[in-house]
């Protein structure tokens, strides 16, 4: 069976990594960029190693990746946050994160009383039978629940800061998502991860993992620009090669990208219901400094401004040279404007509201920046999970096609799904081709 997968980010390694340890497949990883990772993708700067967004890793023991260690043999180590080190800013104020009993215990966000309802609605999730499941969104389990306002925000600011959205999008989240989310977190013994090394020590043996099999290949620079599919065949055609046959596609690519390449085949409009979907954006502010500036904790959550800076130097030192410190600001973003003028104006407003943040915690920082990145506009996730949108299934009904990402259908956030999602799509691949042996036997 010949494979085809367009996408070599974390999703499409995923996957071919999976097929390729099956003896009846070959196949080649399509990636149109000159590196793999998509946008995990990981690169050195005068010292520093800088990722397009955190490889931070929620539930670490109850994670996808926990699995593909073991059934790809990957070897990786990870760090967990030191959870006595994480804050949040309210009304100018610092205080312990809420993420366990002891920082519940301590922090000021919540009165006695209400944190004695917080640790009760805790319980209710990890045993999971929190009505917060059976709610379509989690701005109507809010409107009707009985807690304070306080519990509320705190609700809302959780659900941004593990799904990287705006507390308008909060809201919008389906509440059996959060309930099925905060189950796993919850139960976890290691919340947050960061992987040593960052994605790269991840992508860099999935890839070696596909290269060393003589029947598959990885090419980059190589983009994928038409789909036919014939007497059961499917022919791609790229900008170099054309007519390259395949028995199985799957698109390891966003949701957006996906729908223009099918835009003129016989699937486009099976696409249709999807091409709705917005996606999540964040602006994200990298500083390196070559020795440390300040470090007053590992990671900062300004509620007010709903903005947070992670020391991710503090977790894994492989991201900064010998006695430096790597700092990574993360800003939630609106995504509804009037005019690119105002767009514009917010997010320049944004970007301040980061610096103001930095010259608070790290004052003097501007002077000993050694790297400094912005992207006022990094897609965190191709489908933003909120009640409006739909994740694609691995396997859309009425096409021949797969699909994976963190746009489809699997377990988890973020990275997690683009995990899931690429380890179900091959799975699913072998498991008809098994079922097509036992009929032929």
């Amino acid at each position: 069976m010949k494979i085809a997968i367009i996408g070599g980010g974390l999703a499409g390694l995923t996957a071919a990594a999976y097929l390729s340890k099956n003896p009846e497949t070959e196949g080649t990883v399509f990636e149109r960029s000159p590196q793999l990772g998509g946008r995990a993708f990981t690169y050195e700067k005068s010292g520093f190693t800088l990722n397009f967004g955190a490889h931070a890793v929620y539930g670490f023991d109850r994670h996808t990746l926990q699995m593909m260690g073991q059934e790809l043999q990957l070897r990786f180590d990870s760090k967990q946050v030191d959870k006595r080190k994480v804050v949040y800013a309210k009304n100018g104020v610092l205080t312990p994160a809420p993420l366990d009993f002891v920082n519940i215990m301590k922090t000021d966000v919540l009165t006695v009383k209400e944190k004695l309802r917080f640790v009760a609605e805790v319980a209710a999730v990890i045993g999971n039978v929190h009505h917060l499941k059976n709610y379509a969104t989690l701005g109507e389990y809010l409107d009707q629940a009985h807690s304070s306002e306080d519990v509320k925000e705190l609700w809302e600011h959780l659900v941004c800061s593990n799904f990287f959205i705006t507390p308008e999008d909060a809201r919008q989240v389906s509440g059996e998502v959060i309930a099925e989310y905060y189950h796993n977190l919850f139960l976890s013994n290691r919340p947050v991860n960061y992987i040593i090394g960052s994605w790269s020590t991840i992508t860099n043996q999935l890839a070696d993992k596909i290269r060393n099999n003589r029947r598959w290949d990885i090419a980059v620079k190589e983009a994928v620009e038409a789909i036919d599919y014939v007497d059961g065949q499917f022919r791609l055609k790229t900008k170099t090669r054309e007519e390259l046959i395949f028995d199985q596609v799957i698109l390891a690519m966003p949701i957006q990208q996906a729908g223009k390449l099918l835009d003129s085949t016989p699937w486009a409009d099976k696409l249709a219901a999807y091409n709705a979907n917005s996606c999540t954006e964040v602006l994200v502010y990298d500083v390196g400094f070559n020795h440390v500036v300040a470090r007053p904790f590992h990671y900062i959550s300004d509620m007010d401004h709903k903005v947070f800076i992670s020391d991710v130097s503090a977790t894994d030192h492989t991201v900064a040279p010998a006695g430096g410190q790597l700092l990574q600001g993360i800003a939630y973003l609106n995504d509804t404007f009037e005019d690119e003028e105002q767009k514009k104006r917010y997010l320049d407003e944004r970007l301040q509201q980061m610096e103001a943040l930095f010259d608070t915690h790290y004052p003097g920082w501007r002077e000993h920046a050694e790297v400094k990145r912005v992207s006022k506009k990094a897609m965190v996730s191709s489908i933003k999970n909120i009640h409006s949108n739909q994740l694609l299934p691995v396997q859309l009904p009425g096409t021949p096609l797969f699909f994976c990402g963190d746009g489809c259908e699997g377990k988890g956030e973020l990275a997690e799904r683009s995990f899931s999602s690429g380890r179900a799509a091959a799975q699913q691949i072998l498991a008809e081709r098994l079922q097509l042996h036992a009929v032929a036997q």
